[in-house]
């Protein structure tokens, strides 16, 4: 009886686990995706010319540019947004199971 419910808690941790480090790996690939689409629009002549502030200014004009000439830019730019959230919520299941297992 104490090696079935040994079992259940390993299993339990272990799938918790494997959560915590899927959503890790899917929030680290999503942040860098952004990080690299965030690069193209502050390129390296934008940033001697204008300086950092300059440069960023710039970013967001495009983005509120986008958001408000393009006829689907604002749900794009909301599922980008809520698309983040499904690796948080994958970790916080696995913290949640992982838990469960003590």
């Amino acid at each position: 009886m104490v090696a079935v419910l040994n079992g259940q808690t390993v299993r339990k941790r272990n799938v918790g686990q494997y959560l915590l480090g899927i959503g890790g790996a899917a929030m680290f690939l999503q942040l860098w995706a952004i990080w690299l689409e965030a690069g193209t629009s502050v390129t390296g002549t934008a940033q001697e010319s204008l300086g950092w502030v300059g440069a960023l200014g710039m970013a967001m004009f495009q983005v509120v540019d986008f958001i408000a000439w393009n006829p689907h830019g604002i749900l794009l730019s909301i599922t980008k947004v809520l698309l983040l959230f499904w690796p948080v919520a994958a970790m916080i299941a696995g913290v949640i199971v992982s838990r469960k297992a003590f």
